[in-house]
């Protein structure tokens, strides 16, 4: 009985699970060619696990003045543990937001792990 291969099963699977999130990450955030010229990738600071029971992290980023947002998302890191040994995360909230100065940008949180924003800014049409 082949035992290796029955061990690395678990492995395999979770590679591709991560390497499927950065891929749908990337794809979703980053500028392309359908984003036009000018468009910037920006991402903020990562939010660190608080002290509460639920582990929450929170991060935002904004766009330069001129630019409006014209796409964004998360990325997560440091995942929790559960009681049976699993890596946990659940994402609270990612969509956009205006702060009080009426720059506009990315939030995003997340429970048992630590979140990173991310914001893709184009020139905005009104500027022009």
């Amino acid at each position: 009985m082949n035992m290796t291969k029955g061990l690395f099963r678990p492995l395999h699977a979770a590679g591709l699970i991560a390497l499927s999130a950065l891929a749908l990450t990337l794809s979703t955030a980053l500028p392309t060619q359908a984003t036009g010229p000018g468009a910037r990738h920006l991402s903020g600071i990562t939010g660190r696990k608080d002290a509460s029971a639920q582990a929450v992290s929170v991060s935002r980023v904004f766009c330069p003045r001129g630019t409006a947002v014209q796409s964004g998302g998360y990325s997560t890191t440091h995942w929790d543990h559960g009681r049976d040994g699993t890596l946990r995360h659940t994402v609270l909230a990612s969509h956009p937001v205006v702060d009080e100065d009426g720059r506009r940008g990315w939030y995003a949180s997340a429970a048992h792990a630590e979140v990173t924003a991310h914001v893709v800014c184009a020139p905005s049409p009104e500027e022009d």
